[in-house]
């Protein structure tokens, strides 16, 4: 699988994707990996800071810290 050059996005509110990330929801998902919980954190962090919600994404990333140590200290 190539992925170089490729981009991804979050395509769900990013309320409902910090949810997912931190646990509190498993989006209709059987049994969702921390991976993905992982991945779809740091995406919703991003989509935070494109939108330029500063105060908002640190905050997301300090709850997102905690719950995944040494994963989000980017």
């Amino acid at each position: 699988m190539k992925l170089e050059g490729e981009r991804f996005r979050l395509s769900i509110p990013v309320g409902d994707a910090l949810a997912f990330a931190m646990g509190w929801s498993d989006l209709r998902y059987a049994e969702p990996s921390d991976g993905m919980r992982r991945v779809v954190g740091a995406l919703a962090v991003d989509a935070l800071e494109e939108d330029e919600q500063w105060r908002e994404a640190a905050i997301a990333r300090h709850c997102l810290e905690q719950k995944w140590p040494g994963v989000f200290t980017f």
